[in-house]
């Protein structure tokens, strides 16, 4: 119980510390694009109402007017801060027509057809589509396109949902552009994590968030235990870029993707702890539902940890 305590303790304040510190070391040139980032949704997650993490313009090419108008402002550069996760893998940048977010896990199909995630607010709820928030699919070739780092297509939406209890999608890539399902820094996914427990977990996830995606990506969270099936709340640091991180348990299993910033809980149940300071939408059931909406079957790519 102590060694659990002490853990989130500290990760709470890690997380309150972070945005300091980066800010600290930025300057305040560095840190001033920043502005370019859209007053983030609410959202509910398990129960919890919560701000979904902003989605700073990429590029000057956000569909929010506010991501728009600021980016244009700063010489239609994107916010500085991105991370260093190259190609298209888990922890790459990924620029929507909503603006910049990080992608996580690669899926294949079983005609070999090829996805990867990112949140899907990172298209639905604000922007171009703002109107189609809930769940929705797109036809091949008819899907808003996506961009890695460098403004280069690299494919187009078929799927999202930010619906309570998911916020997910998928982008269908184009054929011949290359993608790894490994993980940046820390390797996996090894499997999907789908435990329900009440024990204390380190996670590990990577993301883009403006302000320390350059200089901390690669970060760690503490979860007091895993008590639901559709979410994990964990305390933790998530900033705006951070959206569709993939979130891993320290053994290499996928546990979700991260879309939530805020205080999350407290609730406890006979599972143990639910508590955290930003929250993960589960990867197993959404999977299963993108894989029916779809009407294919969806395989998480697996790697060595």
């Amino acid at each position: 119980m102590r060694r659990w305590v002490l853990m989130l303790g500290l990760a709470v304040l890690g997380a309150a510390v972070m945005p300091l510190a980066a800010s600290a070391g930025q300057g305040a040139a560095q840190a001033q694009p920043s502005a370019a980032v859209a007053s983030p949704a609410s959202f509910n997650l398990g129960g919890a109402k919560c701000p979904l993490i902003a989605v700073p313009a990429a590029g000057g090419t956000g569909g929010d007017p506010l991501t728009t108008a600021a980016a244009a402002a700063n010489g239609g550069t994107k916010p500085v801060g991105v991370g260093t996760c190259p190609g298209v893998r888990p922890g790459a940048e990924v620029q929507t027509e909503v603006g910049l977010c990080t992608l996580n896990f690669l899926f294949e199909a079983p005609d070999h057809e090829r996805f990867i995630g990112t949140a899907g607010h990172c298209i639905l709820g604000s922007g171009p589509v703002a109107d189609n928030a809930g769940e929705k699919t797109w036809p091949k070739g008819a899907g808003p396109q996506a961009k890695d780092s460098t403004g280069h297509r690299i494919g187009e939406f078929a799927y999202a949902i930010l619906q309570e209890p998911k916020d997910f999608s998928l982008i269908r890539l184009d054929p011949g552009v290359e993608a790894s399902p490994e993980m940046c820094d820390f390797g996996g996914p090894t499997g999907i994590n789908d435990d329900i427990s009440g024990d204390p977990k380190v996670l590990e996830y990577w993301g883009n968030g403006v302000g320390i995606g350059s200089t901390v990506p690669a970060r760690s969270a503490v979860a007091a235990g895993f008590p639901n099936a559709d979410h994990v709340y964990a305390a933790g640091l998530a900033l705006p870029g951070d959206s569709g991180s993939a979130v891993i348990s320290d053994d290499g299993r996928a546990v979700g993707v991260l879309v939530t910033t805020g205080i999350h809980g407290f609730g406890v149940d006979q599972n143990g702890v639910d508590f955290g300071t930003m929250g993960i939408t589960r990867l197993a059931p959404q999977m299963a539902q993108a894989s029916k909406v779809l009407g294919t079957s969806l395989s998480l790519v697996t790697t060595k940890k």
